[in-house]
């Protein structure tokens, strides 16, 4: 690895402070015993496909990206999913695949924790800022979460906390 290919704060190679960290499920789903697949819907093939699912007696959930904004002009985006309620996610599968997916707006609660933060059930709102991406979480009531939003974060920090 060349000097240029690490980074002048941290020495750690470059391409490991821009990118994103996908989760395959939503916690609550990782924690639960036992699902039965009748039990569980998603919008394609498989959950790291699907942009959103359901499952009985545990929620309905969307994916969204999460952006940190990171010192020395990096950026990690998380995957995450978001439960909203189970009302809402009639609402967004017939927006997300329309004309009228660049206006969606939806409010719910982070699914999965963000290290080194935590923020498992943190409320959230997501907004589409590109209709060629699946929703941003945007804002948040929670200070922390708002935090974690519009600040720029330590890359040590953060990228020390991934897995």
């Amino acid at each position: 690895m060349t000097t240029a290919d690490k980074c002048e704060l941290c020495g750690n190679p470059v391409d490991l402070h821009d990118r994103h960290v996908r989760f395959a499920n939503p916690d609550p789903i990782v924690d639960a015993h036992e699902i039965l697949a009748s039990d569980v819907w998603m919008s394609h093939a498989d959950a790291n496909s699907s942009v959103m699912m359901q499952v009985n007696h545990i929620g309905a959930f969307v994916r969204a990206l999460l952006p940190v904004h990171l010192t020395a002009g990096h950026t990690i985006t998380f995957g995450v999913w978001v439960g909203i309620h189970p009302d809402d996610l009639r609402r967004v599968f017939d927006t997300w695949w329309s004309a009228g997916y660049k206006d969606l707006v939806v409010d719910g609660m982070l699914a999965n924790s963000i290290e080194p933060w935590g923020l498992l059930a943190t409320p959230v709102r997501l907004s589409v800022l590109d209709p060629d991406h699946t929703p941003y979480c945007v804002d948040s009531v929670d200070d922390r979460l708002r935090s974690v939003l519009t600040d720029e974060w330590d890359h040590e920090l953060v990228l020390s906390a991934l897995p």
